[in-house]
Formats: C-alpha cells, structure tokens, sequence
C-alpha cells in the first residue's frame, strides 16, 4: 500500500487504456516506478467490459494467498475513432451501455428517487471484483476507473457482497465519469455510503462526460457514489478535456474547487491514517515471519523492522505535515489577499472624502492617523510570504528524511539477499 501523489494516481489509471498482457509488469513515472504485475485480463466480449487485475508481485511465483495489495484498472469507453478496427467494441460500450446510462441519468433528474436499471458492464464489473476480492482473501484493493469505467466502478463498489470485502478496500480513485447513483439499488447505496470516505469521484466540469451531479440550469443536485471532488481546471479542447487535459498539478497535488478543498484534505488525512495503519500491520506480520524462520530476530532483520518503523511514522507524519501545511499557507495567501483589498478599500474612502486632496496629501493625511501601505500591505505581506517560506522548509525536511529512511530499508536488503526473500513483497 502505497501514498502516491494525485499526479501519480492519474497516471496509475491512464494506464487502463494500454494493452497489457498477462504477467507484465505496470510502470509509472518514466517506469521508475512499478506498480505491480498484470495476474489478470478482463476483456467480456458479451458485455464489452475491460479490466487489469494487478498484484504486488509476480503472478508467476506469488500465491494469491500472499498477495497484499492489489490494483483494479477497469478501461473507459473504446474511442470512436477506432470504429474501423474495433467496431464491435465501440458499439458495446457506446450504443450498449453509454446511451442506457445518460437515458437514466436524464430520466433520473425527472425522478430522483426511482432505481433504474444497470448497464450489463456494469454488473460484469461487479463481478470482476467480487472475483477478485474472493481470490486474493488477504489482499487490500485500489479500484480506478475513467469514464464509462467510473461509472462501472461505482457501481462494482457498491455490489461488493461481504462486509470483509467493504473493509479491505483502500480507496477508489474515479475520474471523469457519469453518475451511477441512481442505478443501485438501496442496499448498494448503503454499502457505498460505508465507503464514501475512501472514494474519490473527480469531476472536471468543463468536460461534459461527467454527468449526472447537479444540474445549474434547473439548481438540481443529485446523491452520488463517494466524496465528490470538483477539479479546478483549465479549458482545453472537448477531448483533451476529458482525458485529464484540463487537470492542473502543483508539486504532485490536484488543484481543486474551493468548494472541494477542504473535503478533498480530509479525505486525503484519512487515507493517510489507513495507509499507516496497514504499514504497521505489515510490519507485525514480518516479525511474526522472521522469528517464525529462525526464533529470533537477527541484527539484519531486526534493524530493517527498526527502520521500516520509523518509516510507517514519518512516512504518516509527512502527510499530515502536508494537509496542515496547505491550510497554513490558505491561511496567509488569504491575508496577503486582505490586506492588498484593506489598503485598496482605505485609499477609495480617504479619495471619496478628500475630493479637493491631492494624492500625496491623502496619503500623508493617512500616514499621520498609521495608516500606510508598509504598515497595511508591506510590513504583513513580507510577513505571510516568510512564513509560507519557513513551512516549505520544514515540509521539505521531512521528505528528505523519508527518502533517506526507505534508502537505507533498500540498501539493507539488498545486501541480505536472504532478508530479501523472506519479504516477498510484504512491505511495498
């Protein structure tokens, strides 16, 4: 279980729309980072769904029993461009399942409360993960979808069918898709509801696949699948628009709405807490492993569990120094915004009054009572910006302590090749 950035889970769920085959592996960041392997492809002809199953390790020497973190990619909607070549699979996902989702959903703002019917890839993908879950019993699970797969995943989480399977689901990571609400039944959206916290439903406005949330024309808002997370994007060509084009990153962070940031750091806090907490329990099951193997601990193993601690601690503390951080400089860029408006609504009002002043004489007359732009905008401003200087520091600390902590992990194991083999992928 890793903490990617929002950059980095963008680009774990653009990997659906490649063709992989089973047993490779799935690479990010310029394949300097791997994600995990290929143990499965989806391709159902009848209903025209499209997924990756992804585990930890190798499918090839891993047993399912040992897996521990796996990735569901369920693929969006072949484009139409490729009707030539791939006519049966456009005419599935398009004419079979997207035309039945945007007839609901337009029927759905009519009638909110009434239970439509599901697409057939819909409850394919239900199955897909159902599946899943049930063949790696000890695995934790990432689903990602776009698009049509947004909505397929939306309503595969919502037809998970054991409370066990609810509770080992990390997170869901949804991009650009419509809403599939109104087509689960009660006790689906029940199950959801369980899971709200850990699903992040992107909607980029501009892009107009994403229906189904509100509707401004008529001040409707629907109920919907997760925490819905409006991105705060920028205006692209309608296709680009909905490949992520409009998505706008800063330092690996998704630039998001007002309305949505704070939920958004919320969740992201929760998320953290999870990943920590599965962290540790890795960790116990390591020490249950090696003293299991030899009775005790030796130096090598009982150093990397020492390590991998203060990892799971300061890799949590990092993230939360982050989330806190955000607000902090919220805070001081909406000073600096005050002050620059203070200094600017005080100048209007002194000129309102002072009709027969000269500019100069305003100010001066200003001065005299304290007020000055460097006492009003300067003095603070310079203020705010060393404080927003002094938190990026100390944020930049931490991340070079983490990574001197996970170099240090890497390089003991790689000089215990026996230590090595004993972790089989425990610890990600």
């Amino acid at each position: 279980m890793t903490n990617y950035s929002d950059k980095q889970r963008v680009d774990i769920a653009k990997n659906e729309y490649d063709d992989y085959k089973e047993g490779e592996p799935v690479y990010i960041d310029d394949r300097n980072t791997k994600i995990g392997y290929v143990s499965k492809v989806v391709n159902d002809k009848k209903t025209g769904e499209q997924a990756f199953i992804i585990t930890d390790g190798n499918p090839k020497i891993q047993k399912p029993s040992e897996v521990n973190n796996v990735t569901v990619l369920y693929q969006g909607s072949t484009s139409p461009e490729k009707i030539g070549s791939q006519a049966g699979e456009v005419r599935r996902d398009w004419w079979d399942n997207n035309k039945q989702i945007l007839n609901n959903i337009e029927k759905s703002y009519k009638k909110p409360n009434t239970i439509f019917d599901p697409t057939k890839q819909m409850k394919s993908s239900a199955e897909t993960l159902n599946n899943a879950m049930e063949k790696y019993s000890n695995a934790r699970f990432d689903v990602y979808g776009h698009s049509q797969a947004s909505s397929n995943a939306q309503y595969a989480l919502g037809a998970l069918d054991s409370k066990d399977k609810l509770n080992r689901v990390n997170g869901a990571f949804l991009y650009q898709g419509p809403n599939a609400y109104c087509m689960m039944t009660e006790k689906q959206r029940k199950r959801v509801a369980q899971l709200k916290d850990r699903i992040f439903n992107f909607v980029d406005e501009k892009d107009i696949v994403p229906i189904g949330y509100r509707h401004t024309d008529w001040n409707i808002k629907l109920s919907h699948v997760g925490m819905l997370i409006f991105i705060d994007s920028k205006k692209t060509g309608m296709i680009d628009q909905h490949m992520w084009g409009g998505y706008q990153f800063k330092n690996g962070n998704l630039q998001v709405t007002k309305e949505s940031l704070v939920q958004f750091q919320q969740a992201k806090h929760a998320y953290n807490m999870l990943i920590m907490r599965e962290q540790v329990k890795n960790l116990e099951q390591l020490k249950k492993k090696f003293t299991a193997s030899g009775g005790g601990l030796s130096s090598g193993e009982q150093i990397y569990l020492d390590d991998s601690q203060a990892l799971a601690v300061v890799s949590h503390a990092s993230s939360e120094f982050e989330t806190a951080m955000l607000s902090v400089v919220i805070v001081y860029q909406t000073g600096i915004q005050n002050a620059e408006k203070l200094w600017t609504e005080t100048l209007t009002d002194a000129r309102s009054i002072g009709t027969d002043l000269s500019e100069g004489e305003i100010k001066s007359a200003l001065a005299e009572g304290g007020c000055t732009e460097q006492s009003i905008v300067t003095g603070p401003v310079n203020e705010y910006k060393e404080k927003i200087n002094k938190a990026q520091k100390i944020a930049e600390k931490f991340q070079q302590l983490v990574q001197e902590i996970r170099s240090k992990i890497n390089e003991l194991v790689q000089r215990d090749k026996e230590l090595a083999n004993q972790l089989k992928g425990l610890v990600s």
